[in-house]
């Protein structure tokens, strides 16, 4: 991303952030206190050179924020602000870098697994090429996907599994029947493949339409996933559930800001944007909007 273009985010996300802030702390003293809401944090990989920020993320987590697992269910508890931790693709990275530093603060994890890649470098197109040009060769990038010994060997205790399609294609882009087998097939063969129930999926790209939604529903999923930066409400009836992207890039302040749920301006933005081009009447498909 263009420097002036994160920083401009960072700006934005700051004064998000602060007149929200205010804004609940005027309806604390009227009385009209407003519930704590979930941020979930998504990451990819975690390479051994980027190990060291990953822990420096997990510390300040640690120290600001209480981390609970993507199957919390209720009321949030007081205090601390509330955090889940997602991981897309299942790369071995993950279990050699970021898992040892979830052990140390036992810290809960959801990994979303492309069930066809086990064992495999990816084959698809990385999210950042993906949004661009949906037609993008694999990535470049020196990952394997975990094989089912390595999903196996995830304690069950602390990692949670949930399936990320069977190939990781754009869902929307599917006639029914492949959306079907990419979403219903990948469940039961991860299901089989790690003893384990699987009850949560994370659209690839983030990329979905109503159907795939439906067809979420009727596989047996209780939860599914998207890209878009939206805090979302335990105690509710959400199906759909928004996360934030985090770059191991991100500055202290980025990070802050993005745990703390002051990136979903952006999401809003995107909604606007894609009501302003209908208006136009200019064609404008799910993985552009998640661009932006």
């Amino acid at each position: 991303m263009p420097r002036a273009k994160r920083e401009l985010k960072i700006a934005i996300s700051l004064v998000y952030y602060v007149l929200r802030s205010i804004l609940r702390c005027l309806l604390n003293l009227a009385g009209r206190s407003s519930a704590q809401r979930l941020t979930i944090l998504y990451y990819h990989g975690v390479l051994s050179g980027e190990r060291t920020a990953f822990a420096r993320q997990m510390e300040t987590l640690h120290r600001a924020a209480r981390v609970i697992p993507t199957s919390y269910r209720g009321k949030l508890p007081p205090g601390k602000k509330c955090v889940a931790i997602t991981f897309d693709d299942a790369f071995t990275s993950v279990a050699e870098n970021a898992l040892p530093e979830l052990v140390k603060h036992s810290f809960p994890a959801t990994i979303f697994v492309p069930v066809a890649w086990l064992g495999r470098p990816p084959g698809w197109a990385m999210e950042e090429d993906a949004l661009a040009r949906p037609s993008a060769a694999g990535p470049k990038v020196s990952e394997l996907v975990m094989s089912s010994d390595d999903l196996k060997a995830l304690p069950a205790s602390l990692v949670s599994l949930g399936s990320h399609s069977m190939t990781h294609p754009p869902i929307s882009a599917l006639d029914p029947e492949r959306a079907r087998t990419e979403i219903a097939d990948s469940r039961q063969q991860l299901a089989e493949l790690s003893g384990r129930e699987i009850l949560e999926f994370s659209f690839p790209y983030g990329d979905y339409n109503a159907s795939a939604l439906a067809t979420c529903r009727a596989a047996g999923y209780q939860v599914a996933y998207s890209i878009k930066p939206q805090e979302v409400d335990p105690a509710g009836s959400e199906f759909l559930r928004g996360r934030t992207k985090v770059d191991l890039s991100d500055s202290p302040i980025e990070f802050y800001l993005k745990f703390n749920g002051a990136y979903e301006w952006s999401s809003y933005a995107s909604l606007l944007m894609n009501a302003f081009r209908w208006a136009f009447r200019r064609p404008v498909s799910k993985i552009e909007v998640q661009a932006r």
